[in-house]
């Protein structure tokens, strides 16, 4: 079967886009089960090798036995296109099984499920198709350059497309789908024009399958209503109307779900009150300062923890990376119309702004992953240059301290005293599983709020953490070039492996197809 060379370098340039979008999608796929942690990356990035691995290995195995080659290119694009279209599908079963094992383990499992045969595929092509090019030795290594960067020229432009825009744009399904269709349809076209009708069979089967599918919707259950649901940059967002308490029915909650965790929560009959103890212990810690004074708060979610700063007379922006949460907190969770939000890194609007703050409040927790960009020594200097004289910075942190896993906040603390703060530790109510910390950071050289005014009860804490009966040899510095990502990832994988026991498999039931 012949084939023209330009074709052969089109194919060649879709397969290396297919490529990283696969990666892409795949990574995105595993946030609302598994979350965003070095872990989940590092699996999503080792198996995206693993496969490419695998179909070079094959590709040359299966291009040396066949003798047309041209037939075998199309249908290894074919396969390659229905198992990419099939992912967000594939992806919601094998992780379902997988979520309650190992964090590690369920993420390798349910990437050889879903990821891997897609991207086996894809890495036959280029081995193929230099066979297919190659006529003589000494033309070789030509021609296996040429395909090769052709091949990541395609890799390069759908990287910008799918993480600049269209992922932003449409979400992870609707890219995933389309992006098997397109990878399949010239070779589709290729083969029924040699009357291989069965791949256009075949296609077309993949494609009712996406059409019966595409309007589904969830509906409302025992109290449960979804409201809103869409990928985008910080993942899987919905909002939902839930009753959790089957012992007190009628008691229903609106939560913000990202990547499946509860990020924002507000019980319907009182939405003004703080329901995360950590956001009352936040607020409390605030009022320590006299209203009308400028706040700046780091991660909006939801909105409540700044539509309550508002209400008690202070002066309120806020910093938040996906622009869509805005949105939803003004629609959905009361946040004040009027309020000012910045959409920008929190660590970039602290670096270019020339603004001066009373208090900063770093809530930039994103499911399981801490924003370790924010809380480097190098971050927290620019942050101390933004505070006015008497300013105070506050980090909403994991719960955990004495354990191994509390490493990473032992690290926060002996960061922020190396950048000049003075800091004091609370905890919330509850174990360190259950908790959080929250570091109350003086730009001064003393405390000057009266910490003894805060609040502690059995109800959301307020504790002081005793740091001076803490062990923090082992404890380091975090910056920009260590940021301790290992320690980090120890806390997020705990964390995670307990909501996942509880809640994951219970909201990620609910959304629309």
């Amino acid at each position: 079967m012949h084939i023209q060379r330009p074709y052969v370098y089109l194919l060649s340039f879709l397969e290396g886009a297919a490529v990283m979008a696969c990666e892409l999608i795949g990574a995105k796929l595993l946030a609302p089960y598994f979350g965003t942690s070095l872990y989940v990356w590092a699996a999503a990035l080792g198996l995206t090798l693993g496969g490419l691995m695998t179909g070079y290995f094959l590709g040359g195995i299966v291009s040396k036995r066949f003798e047309d080659n041209v037939r075998l290119l199309y249908w290894v694009l074919v396969f390659g296109g229905c198992t990419f279209f099939l992912m967000p599908f594939t992806s919601s079963w094998i992780m379902e099984l997988t979520l309650h094992l190992n964090l590690q383990i369920g993420t390798v499992l349910s990437l050889l499920v879903f990821m891997f045969p897609p991207l086996v595929f894809m890495g036959m092509v280029s081995p193929i198709i230099i066979n297919i090019l190659t006529e003589e030795v000494k033309t070789a290594g030509n021609r296996a350059g040429n395909v090769y960067a052709i091949s990541t020229l395609g890799g390069i432009l759908a990287t910008f497309l799918m993480g600049f825009y269209i992922i932003p744009e449409f979400g992870i399904r609707q890219p995933a789908m389309a992006s098997g269709i397109i990878l399949a349809f010239l070779p589709v076209i290729s083969l029924l024009r040699k009357k291989k009708t069965t791949a256009l069979f075949i296609w077309l089967a993949f494609l009712v399958f996406g059409a019966m599918s595409w309007s589904k919707k969830i509906e409302p259950e025992n109290g449960w209503q979804i409201h809103y649901h869409a990928e985008g940059i910080m993942g899987q967002i919905k909002v939902i109307d839930f009753e959790p308490f089957k012992e007190q029915p009628g008691r229903k909650f609106r939560g913000l779900v990202v990547n499946n965790t509860l990020q924002t929560v507000v019980e319907l009959n009182q939405p003004d009150k703080n329901f995360w103890h950590y956001t009352e212990l936040l607020t409390s810690l605030t009022q320590q300062f006299p209203k009308g004074s400028k706040v700046l708060v780091c991660g909006t979610g939801g909105g409540t923890l700044v539509k309550r700063l508002v209400q008690l007379g202070f002066d309120v922006e806020a910093v938040e990376i996906d622009g869509r949460l805005e949105v939803l907190a003004k629609k959905y969770f009361g946040l004040q119309q009027d309020v000012p939000v910045i959409l920008d890194d929190a660590r970039h609007f602290i670096r270019t702004t020339s603004k001066k703050y009373d208090v900063i409040i770093y809530d930039t927790f994103r499911g399981e992953s801490a924003p370790e960009h924010v809380i480097t020594q190098e971050s927290l200097f620019e942050t101390k240059n933004c505070l006015l004289p008497n300013g105070y910075l506050l980090i909403n942190f994991y719960g955990y301290w004495e354990s191994e896993r509390g490493n990473i906040g032992r690290s926060v603390y002996k960061t922020l005293c190396k950048s000049g703060f003075e800091p004091t530790v609370f905890a919330t109510a509850g174990v360190e599983d259950d908790r959080n910390l929250v570091f109350c950071a003086s730009a001064q050289n003393e405390n000057v709020l009266p910490h003894q005014n805060i609040p502690s009860d059995e109800n959301f804490g307020g504790e002081k953490v005793q740091v001076e009966a803490t062990d923090t040899i082992n404890a380091v510095v975090l910056t920009d070039e260590q940021p301790q990502l290992r320690r980090y990832a120890m806390a997020a994988a705990q964390w995670r492996k307990l909501y996942n026991d509880f809640y994951t498999q219970q909201f990620s039931k609910f959304k629309f197809f």
